[in-house]
């Protein structure tokens, strides 16, 4: 049966502001369920080969690889911050008020619901099993593609796996099993979806405030890129996958000199397959490109990690790039692992 919480009323320690939580409704796992199949099942918008038209940037992409004209493209964003050296270390965890809050549930929790502006919107929880509540743990974000659902994207991208019962692991369900990129009115009652679990976590459960990380599959790569530039949560890393992004979708969204505003500096990764024919390459050099700029990067690189991913010099903050041969519109067999490290390594 499904259990459910009372609206719980509170204080969001990073930004001493108000919050009001939604009564949740959580639904469990079916008996024996399992993480499902390997990393290249085929299972749309879920991290396998989607067979339909990808909608991306701007609306439906055909699948034709080439550049694709989008709004907001040509944002030169390289003159945005000069290049300097990263940290070395991660910063500190930064606790917050749901830290020695009594919480029994532990491990996949299934379906949550959450209401947004009187909106019910759903998501999958994982909380680590060894989990305590008085240590901070960060929270990823997974975000399905088109036509997908976060339990099928739990099932193909096995971050709970990699990140060895470190962090929370949130899957949100897109409304139509999709993201609404491509305006604001559609836009932002998804980021504000995104804002209220956060919300909520950081009062159930005790939540790293200071590491809170996005990662997408195709058309969730561009709204992880698209969250991250707009959200009133502090990201403080972006991974995207067969994915672009961030990109404008209202006149006010670039400055006077023609760069796209966005309110993030973070480290970013980007990983895309050289025979992904559904979202083509070009595309997943936008957010690499952006990322760049943001971050003030040199034009050199040195090797990243996993081989062929590579990063480049001087920024601000870590952009990481891994375009992977022989790749299709799927997920990399090194991805979980991949980018799990590169969050926990996060400056």
């Amino acid at each position: 049966m499904p259990r459910s919480s009372c609206t719980i009323v509170g204080v969001a320690a990073a930004a001493a502001a108000l919050l009001s939580v939604a009564c949740v409704v959580v639904e469990p796992p079916a008996d024996g369920a399992a993480d499902g199949p390997p990393v290249s099942v085929r299972d749309d918008g879920d991290g396998g080969w989607e067979s339909g038209p990808a909608r991306v940037a701007g609306g439906l992409e055909s699948g034709v690889v080439g550049d694709t004209a989008e709004a907001g493209d040509a944002l030169a964003p390289e003159a945005a911050l000069p290049p300097v050296d990263p940290p070395v270390d991660p910063p500190p965890p930064v606790p917050t008020f749901g830290c020695g809050a009594s919480t029994t549930s532990v491990g996949f929790l299934g379906s949550q619901r959450v209401d947004v502006a009187g909106t019910g919107r759903t998501y999958e929880l994982y909380v680590p099993a060894g989990y305590d509540s008085t240590r901070a743990y960060p929270i990823v974000f997974a975000f399905h593609g088109d036509g997908g659902t976060g339990a099928g994207l739990r099932s193909s991208f096995h971050l709970e796996a990699a990140s060895s019962g470190q962090a929370f692991i949130v899957y949100p369900d897109g409304t139509g099993k999709t993201w609404h990129n491509d305006s604001l009115p559609t836009l932002t009652p998804d980021i504000a979806f995104i804002d209220a679990i956060v919300d909520s976590l950081v009062v159930s459960h005790c939540v790293d405030s200071a590491h809170i990380f996005a990662t997408g599959m195709s058309r969730g790569a561009y709204f992880a890129n698209q969250l991250v530039c707009r959200s009133r949560t502090a990201f403080r890393a972006v991974a995207s996958h067969s994915g672009g992004g961030p990109f404008g979708v209202d006149s006010s969204d670039w400055d006077g000199q023609g760069h796209l505003k966005c309110n993030a500096t973070l480290s970013a990764l980007q990983v895309h397959g050289l025979a992904d024919y559904v979202v083509p390459l070009s595309e997943g050099k936008k957010p690499r490109d952006f990322w760049r700029g943001q971050n003030g990067c040199a034009a050199t690189t040195s090797a990243s990690g996993t081989s062929p991913c590579i990063a480049y010099d001087g920024c601000a903050r870590p952009e990481v790039w891994c375009a992977i041969p022989g790749l299709g519109h799927q997920l990399w067999s090194n991805a979980p692992q991949v980018t799990w490290d590169f969050f926990a390594s996060a400056p």
